[in-house]
């Protein structure tokens, strides 16, 4: 059977039923190419299955990479099974492998007030509209994507929020403080997105490089990603008995266990302290 003729009828399937986004749609048709790519037997998916994954492995693709493809293979074959295009097969060995999950990268909120003063000290161009967008990830755990993809129409002035649009066309509110809700409002131009340049969209490449540049620079004192902005506001509000649950709203997880991940990097962070500062330091 030539499955790569029903991947179009998947796709429109994942967006219409499913609601997930083109661009994620669009990784998820690449995931099976790559699967369907060289030679595939239509009589041996199994053992297709395990060399597919056995040349990844060999290729140094990380366990998360290889768990993607596993899950977007398994649940196209699910998906041909419900619409009786195909036989039930065994899917036993679509399996994914077994991961711990990856502990975020955060700093203490002392160490993101010294680079956000750093930052608004540069002198590179348009460092002033890329050092808003981390500080809004910084004070609402935005996802950068997000944070990118907002609109003038996504601000709420009267209650100082933004309607945020997630994963999975997941809706959530996030709230601001008045003055930094003030100082997007000093953004505004002809642009439907709130953070652009010359109208355009900015994307995460240049946020990372931006940050990347700074640090090369000397303007900031530590190599970091965008990403280290959303961890770093989780922890913080861990650290200030915020309640998990509130915190995994803010986030936008689906799942509890994704935000309690956080917990264990906020005690790192107080670990860390307490080894730096205590008065017996160097003393016991």
């Amino acid at each position: 059977m030539n499955y790569e003729k029903y991947l179009n009828t998947y796709s429109q399937y994942l967006i219409s039923e499913k609601n997930l986004s083109s661009n994620t749609v669009k990784n998820y048709l690449i995931d099976l190419n790559q699967f369907f790519y060289n030679n595939f037997s239509n009589t041996q998916i199994d053992k297709e299955f395990e060399a597919f994954i056995s040349k990844l492995r060999k290729n140094n693709f990380s366990l998360s990479s290889i768990n993607r493809k596993v899950s977007v293979i398994k649940n196209f074959f699910k998906f041909l099974q419900s619409e009786k295009i195909i036989d039930p097969i065994n899917l036993d060995k679509f399996e994914s492998l077994k991961n711990s999950k990856k502990i975020p990268n955060a700093i203490a909120k002392s160490q993101i007030d010294e680079i956000f003063n750093s930052l608004n000290n540069s002198k590179s161009r348009n460092s002033k509209v890329y050092t808003m967008v981390l500080k809004l990830m910084f004070l609402s755990g935005l996802r950068v994507s997000e944070a990118l993809n907002l609109r003038w129409s996504d601000l709420n002035i009267n209650d100082f929020s933004l309607n945020i649009y997630g994963k999975g066309s997941k809706e959530r509110k996030v709230y601001l403080t008045q003055d930094f809700s003030n100082q997007l409002s000093h953004l505004k131009s002809n642009s439907i997105y709130i953070f652009n340049i010359k109208n355009k969209p900015i994307s995460i490449r240049t946020i990372n490089k931006f940050l990347n540049d700074s640090f090369k620079n000397g303007i900031i004192n530590k190599s970091i990603s965008s990403h280290i902005f959303r961890h770093s506001f989780a922890t913080t509000m861990l650290e200030n008995n915020a309640d998990i649950r509130h915190i995994q709203k803010l986030l936008g997880h689906s799942s509890i266990s994704t935000t309690e991940i956080y917990t264990k990097v906020a005690k790192s962070l107080k670990k860390n302290v307490l080894d730096s500062y205590h008065p017996l330091k160097n003393k016991l």
